[in-house]
């Protein structure tokens, strides 16, 4: 943020990472600015350190949802939108129109765009990101972009873009033409849900981190479709390959969704039969 005064406030990332070690001490009042998911945390983090009089404010509606905004809204944050910060003070948040939301501490909180700074002139960009092909090539065929600098995204579709641009560079070196790859479908993001993980969990390794990934909607086959299915239509079974898959009896399901509401990796759904003519 260009505002006068943002010396005075400190950014989210910084104040949860202090928080962890209880080395910040954010006084009674607090107000954060920016009111997605990261700043509930740190409306939730603050309340926990003595804060009472906590706000979040936004140039819009407020993108927090799930989890976090429930916590916040558990621990009395106000949310409050749209205001416009002009200047930070050692008083607090000066908003557009002259009011004053008085803090003893303000924690920046707001999405970050790439620094692009860097680049010449022979890389196109729009919008504040790099534009890029199919292929995530730049308007340099030899300069491929992914991940954030592109368009804001999970690190899921980040790895899976370098991948696919990694075997790209290869047929390039090799004379051949690049070639998009397979593409998974991915799931509507909405249908996913962290509720069922532990985001606290310290992966040792590679593989353990990749499977408490919930964003490429591939079963992690936790067995709650089986548990909570009341008519006992869905079965876990092994196949050849060692592997396993679940499967529904038609003839047991009622249709009743548990499944798919259940689901932490958004896997089941449920269609609509075809409505039967009238004879």
């Amino acid at each position: 943020m260009r505002v006068p005064g943002i010396e005075l406030a400190v950014s989210a990332n910084d104040f949860l990472e202090r928080s962890k070690k209880d080395t910040v001490t954010p006084g009674k009042k607090v107000v954060i600015i920016g009111a997605g998911n990261v700043g509930c945390d740190v409306a939730t983090e603050a309340h926990r350190l003595g804060a009472r009089q906590i706000t979040l404010i936004d140039v819009q509606e407020p993108a927090a949802f799930g989890r976090e905004r429930e916590d916040a809204q558990d621990i009395g944050a106000d949310f409050r939108w749209p205001c416009i910060t002009t200047e930070i003070t050692p008083k607090g948040v000066v908003l557009q129109g002259g009011e004053v939301l008085k803090a003893d501490t303000i924690v920046i909180s707001i999405g970050d765009i790439p620094d692009l700074d860097f680049l010449d002139e022979t890389i196109a960009t729009g919008n504040g990101f790099i534009t890029v092909d199919q292929f995530s090539r730049t308007s340099d065929p030899r300069v491929f972009a992914i991940g954030d600098v592109v368009a804001p995204g999970l690190i899921t579709e980040a790895i899976g873009a370098g991948r696919r641009a990694a075997l790209n560079i290869d047929r390039i070196i090799a004379g051949k033409s690049p070639d998009p790859g397979e593409i998974l479908p991915q799931i509507d993001k909405q249908r996913i849900s962290l509720e069922y993980y532990h985001p606290g969990n310290n992966a040792d390794n590679l593989s353990d981190c990749g499977a408490d990934c919930a964003s490429c909607g591939q079963c992690r086959d936790c067995g709650i479709c089986v548990a909570v299915c009341p008519a006992g239509a869905i079965k876990r079974l092994e196949n050849i390959n060692h592997g396993f898959e679940y499967q529904v009896d038609p003839d047991r399901c009622i249709g009743c969704g548990f499944c798919k509401g259940a689901c932490p990796c958004g896997i089941w759904d449920l269609i609509p039969n075809t409505a039967l003519e009238k004879k």
